[in-house]
């Protein structure tokens, strides 16, 4: 049996208290993701928010990201407003009643939404597709630290589970 891969201790800080959890509705990753999440202490510790694509589905409406949607999905999901708006009820909620200061971001390979939302979403090789999924990870995190303050943290799990940091935003950086 093979071991797992997470990032280590010291890539970013771990956190202390009750957090959100946003990750994408695909099925095939949800054991994987509960395992991370052990690993990261957090058992029992967060809520968790699931949304197809991620930061894909929330970042429409971020300036700079919506000329890269398909504009039959942009129609179809109204610009994808109303999935932002959800995601920060759920938030704001979270913070008022588990007193979160901490969010994860969990994007996953080959995720059925990047490939149905955005124009170029074919990608030559799993380094194109970690970069795709940074780009709009660290936008949406921005973009919650902007309008929580909450340290965000974002993540990559691959098809056999194995987790990589992205990138992180704190108070402290």
């Amino acid at each position: 049996m093979s071991s797992l891969s997470y990032p280590s201790i010291t890539e970013y800080i771990l956190p202390k208290k009750n957090i959100i959890v946003i990750s994408c509705i695909d099925l095939r990753l949800t054991d994987d993701l509960l395992h991370f999440l052990d690993f990261d202490n957090l058992t029992n510790r967060y809520d968790h928010f699931a949304l197809a694509g991620v930061a894909v589905s929330t970042t429409a409406t971020t300036p700079g990201y919506k000329e890269l949607f398909k504009e039959d999905a942009l129609k179809q999901y109204d610009s994808f407003v109303h999935w932002k708006k959800s995601l920060y009820d759920h938030i704001g909620i979270a913070i008022a009643l588990h007193a979160i200061k901490d969010v994860y971001i969990v994007e996953h390979e080959d995720c059925g939404a990047y490939r149905a939302f955005l124009k170029d979403s074919a990608f030559a090789s799993f380094d194109e597709e970690v970069s795709c999924h940074k780009k709009f990870a660290v936008a949406l995190s921005k973009d919650i630290r902007s309008e929580f303050e909450l340290n965000v943290h974002c993540f990559m799990i691959d098809i056999r589970g194995n987790v990589s940091l992205l990138d992180t935003v704190t108070e402290h950086n």
